[in-house]
């Protein structure tokens, strides 16, 4: 009892210490996120179960090579994106047609479950080019941006 009597302040001023440093970290708990979950959080549930293949890009990647210098192909959550850069002289029409022959690589499951984006350019044509285009997983077909006209 000695003890406790002659040393009470700085009891008090440890167990204070205790109390602010623990409540410190909970309040930082508070304002602070979770930095190791993914910034998704609930959204791509599922994607697990059916993520989109090294074939299958590959097979977007074949499927445009006779049209097209590069084609690049990524998956960003629940989005596929297709980045085409086509040869000289490859028509606006072509362009959105070669968009659709890629389509037939991914099964009915994956464009069920997938948006696919497209972003073609071609040097040779800015008139023309770049053009988008998008398939959202509920429509059957893409969605190009406004076609511009050839003055």
């Amino acid at each position: 009892m000695k003890f406790i009597s002659k040393h009470i302040s700085t009891i008090v001023g440890l167990m204070v210490f205790i109390l602010v440093f623990v409540g410190f970290f909970m309040v930082k708990d508070v304002f602070n996120t979770d930095e190791s979950t993914a910034i998704y959080g609930n959204r791509i549930e599922g994607k697990s179960k059916l993520e989109i293949s090294n074939d299958t890009m590959n097979a977007v990647k074949e499927k445009a090579k006779d049209k097209s210098k590069s084609t690049k192909v990524r998956v960003a959550g629940k989005i596929v994106e297709i980045s085409i850069d086509l040869n000289d002289g490859v028509s606006r029409d072509d362009a959105k047609a070669l968009a659709n022959t890629t389509l037939e690589c991914f099964s009915k499951e994956e464009k069920d479950f997938y948006d696919i984006q497209f972003f073609i350019t071609c040097t040779s044509n800015p008139q023309q080019f770049p053009i988008i285009g998008y398939k959202h997983r509920a429509m059957d077909g893409i969605a190009w941006t406004r076609d511009r006209t050839v003055e």
